[in-house]
């Protein structure tokens, strides 16, 4: 049996392992924002990134507020890499570095 100490304990340890993961994420989110010349921390750009976790250690990324212009730049991206993952033909010849 634990006691009141124990639990308290194995929680903390938890949501500091939690909080790690979700920390370690949104730097790599952030990196991989960078070389898509995004900016984390521009107001104009992406204004914030945090990680973060439950008291049960569930982590979490918070991604705050997206200004327009980023989120469109997003989304074509994301568009423009599924189409060459599915091998669209109307894409190979349309200007963009495969």
């Amino acid at each position: 049996m634990t006691t009141d100490i124990e639990a308290a304990a194995q929680q903390a340890d938890a949501f500091l392992a939690g909080k790690k993961k979700a920390d370690d994420t949104a730097f790599m989110l952030g990196r991989v924002l960078a070389e898509m010349g995004i900016r984390v921390g521009d107001e104009d750009s992406w204004p914030q990134i945090t990680g973060r976790a439950s008291l049960s250690g569930e982590p979490s990324v918070f991604l705050g507020t997206v200004p327009l212009p980023t989120a469109k730049k997003l989304i074509d991206a994301l568009i423009y890499a599924e189409s060459v993952k599915r091998g669209a033909p109307h894409v190979r010849g349309c200007g963009h570095d495969a």
